[in-house]
């Protein structure tokens, strides 16, 4: 207990699970807390004493399962891990620890979902804040240009962040307090990272001499370098090479949606469970599909150029249904690349996540040969990534497929995971354990006939090992040079040399094979590891296939057109329906026609009765530039506009009284906000203006 103690005083604000033989136990409140969410029994060590402690565990082999639990239950997990062999220590086993998982640093989950750990750099000169974002599983890092505070209250509360870190002194309190009932919020001592060490920790990840091509804000490279070396020290890691170099937090060449437009347009899943367009869109095969298209719908393209390079890219790939329904099949057979070299980077990666990634490179290949003499640049351009990718991990895909087996365990101590022809040593050994069985039905039926007992049987038991059982009524014919093992009431055991060589090295073979095996994995772990640039870059050019051909799709659905999209100052919409409402009506959906120009007038007030179609219109009509400026086809007859630059919303009612703030006050202050980052390239949807206020005072304002 006192070493448990010990170690916890080293985690104080994590939930340790401490390795005691075939089991990870709880103590104290880590215990309550652990049995109340888990929902497993609690009981208490050294019952006799007047205030025993509180006590709770879960098997070792299945932990990861209970770990996941606690982590999305907002819960920091660490492991104290037993660091020698029981059997070869006497006294008590020296235990350290050895991960730190939260709730945004974890290496099992699965699906399009991230899980950003995040901090924040306050510069009180400017009084403004960067804001870097780090998904360790996959390695993105994102950092953003100066944020006021309400920009950077509302990204933190739009990202997907889980685990908020922050410097004392480094961030204002007010962000603190508001963002605790949201996510998992841990501020750490101004000493844990340095300027300068910020800076060194970011150049060792990235193997350059200067930073200047990657991030140049000193704030924005104290961000990042605390994620960075936050995240290698709970993982005990020098270095995790799978964290890619930073990419702006909003793409600077995107349409900017502005706060709340994502939630406002239901253009992602939410917990509430409404229809969204991702969902009506999604199409991909692949986890880095589905991510991408997430992003893509977040940040569609505003430059013409680009938006037409993947509108000629989709088209060409719809016009081919073989081969849609070709490549489909190749990327189904594709696994997380990004999130299985995270945990091969971690140490954490399994028998089935390396054969899943030699699978998946071998279906770059096959996607190769289905990209023959493409038209379109982009798909010229991702065609020839995919070849230079495929080409480098030919060799790291053939070596994994031809050495592990197909159904490798999710252990590597159990071992079984490589084929015969792997190494000698390892093909000795398993013939050793495979041929046992028969070298023991051989001896058996030898022996019966060199004694003529034709009863002796050979038997095993876990504290006798292996032995020959011969009854007493055959005990007179027993050979003199068979040594006796055990007297039993109705037999004798007994056994010779040659059964006893035989049981030495057959009990030492399957640990010396698993030993050997688990020497084989790392072996395989660390070539991987050499490879981790060209999957990254494999991962990417995967992701982005697996979009396009997802958007090629939309081609096929009954009147979707795709739109014209040029540099003018027009919008024309013809026979325009909501993407996600239209499916949903089953034909009764009526379509309308929009149109803008400088010539008439560029701004629509819309009016009519309670559900008469005002707010379908309004936010079909974001929908449908959203969509179009992804590259996509739309729903309409037909449809064209001048690229824009920028969409904001202000939809529903809502308030802040907490900040003294009416629904019309909140209104007031949306539109305010509107009116200071629109262009003359913006669109901006207002679902009603003036609400809570007098009715004369709110029609004016309007």
């Amino acid at each position: 207990m006192k070493q448990y103690w010990d170690l916890k005083d080293q985690v104080s604000d994590a939930l340790l699970f401490f390795r005691m033989g075939d089991f990870y136990e709880l103590f104290g409140n880590d215990a309550v807390e652990a049995s109340r969410i888990l929902e497993i029994t609690l009981t208490s060590r050294d019952k006799s004493r007047p205030n025993p402690i509180p006590m709770a565990g879960v098997p070792h082999h299945s932990a990861q399962g209970y770990i996941q639990k606690l982590l999305n239950a907002g819960k920091k997990v660490a492991i104290g891990e037993q660091m020698e062999d029981p059997s070869a220590v006497k006294g008590i086993v020296r235990r350290e620890i050895t991960r730190i998982f939260t709730p945004a640093i974890q290496f099992d989950q699965e699906g399009s979902e991230n899980h950003y750990l995040a901090t924040a750099v306050y510069d009180s000169h400017t009084q403004t804040s960067i804001l870097a974002c780090l998904e360790p599983s996959t390695g993105e890092l994102r950092v953003s240009a100066p944020l006021t505070l309400e920009a950077l209250e509302t990204e933190f509360l739009d990202l997907p962040i889980k685990h908020a870190l922050f410097l004392q002194g480094r961030t204002p309190g007010v962000l603190l307090e508001k963002l605790k009932p949201q996510m998992l919020v841990e501020e750490l001592p101004p000493h844990f990272i340095s300027p300068a060490q910020a800076r060194e920790t970011l150049k060792t990840l990235f193997g350059v001499r200067e930073l200047e091509a990657f991030v140049t804000d000193q704030n924005a490279v104290l961000g990042l370098g605390l994620l960075v070396l936050y995240s290698t020290r709970t993982q005990k890691q020098e270095k995790l090479s799978h964290f890619r170099p930073p990419l702006p937090l909003r793409e600077p060449h995107a349409l900017k949606l502005g706060p709340r437009a994502a939630q406002h347009l239901d253009l992602l899943p939410s917990a509430e469970g409404y229809p969204n367009l991702y969902q009506l869109m999604n199409q991909t095969n692949t986890s880095l599909g589905a991510r991408r298209l997430k992003r893509w719908i977040l940040e569609p393209l505003r430059s013409v150029e680009p938006i037409s390079e993947r509108q000629k890219t989709v088209i060409e790939l719809s016009q081919d249904p073989q081969k849609q329904v070709l490549l489909k099949k190749a990327l189904s057979s594709i696994y997380d690349l990004e999130r299985i070299l995270g945990r091969i980077n971690t140490r954490l990666a399994n028998p089935r996540d390396t054969y899943a990634l030699g699978g998946s490179l071998k279906q770059a290949q096959t996607m190769l040969s289905l990209l023959v003499s493409p038209k379109s640049k982009l798909l010229q351009t991702l065609t020839k990534s995919l070849e230079q990718a495929a080409a480098e991990l030919c060799p790291l895909s053939e070596r994994i497929l031809k050495t592990q087996k197909e159904d490798a365990p999710l252990m590597t101590r159990e071992g079984g995971i490589f084929q015969k022809g792997t190494s000698e040593e390892l093909d000795r050994l398993l013939t050793l354990t495979e041929d046992g069985q028969k070298f023991l039905i051989d001896l058996e039926a030898k022996e019966r006939q060199a004694t003529g007992i034709s009863s002796l049987k050979v038997k095993y038991n876990r504290v006798f090992g292996y032995f020959f059982e011969v009854t007493h009524a055959q005990l007179k014919n027993v050979p003199s040079h068979y040594q006796r093992k055990q007297s039993m009431a109705g037999a004798e055991r007994f056994f010779t040399d040659e059964l006893k060589r035989f049981e030495e090295e057959i009990i030492t073979a399957s640990t010396r094979q698993k030993a050997l095996e688990q020497k084989l994995f790392d072996e395989l772990v660390d070539e991987i590891l050499k490879f981790t640039h060209p999957i990254s870059k494999l991962a990417e050019v995967i992701a982005d296939l697996d979009c396009l051909l997802s958007l090629s799709w939309l081609c096929k659905e009954p009147a979707w057109v795709m739109p014209n999209i040029d540099e003018s100052m027009e919008l024309d919409i013809v026979a325009g329906r909501h993407p996600v409402l239209d499916p949903l009506s089953q034909g009764a959906f009526v379509p309308n026609d929009l149109k803008l120009s400088p010539h008439s007038r560029m701004t629509l007030v819309i009016t009519g009765p309670n559900m008469g179609g005002k707010s379908t219109i309004m936010r079909q009509t974001a929908l449908i530039i959203i969509l179009g400026q992804m590259g996509a086809p739309v729903p309409a007859q037909n449809a064209s506009w001048g690229v824009f630059s920028s969409l904001y919303t202000r939809i529903g009612a809502h308030d802040a009284i907490a900040r003294g703030q009416s629904t019309f006050m909140v209104e007031m202050s949306e539109l305010a906000h509107i009116l200071h980052h629109a262009d003359a390239r913006s669109l901006i949807i207002l679902d009603e203006i003036g609400r809570g206020t007098s009715t004369y005072d709110g029609m004016s304002v309007a």
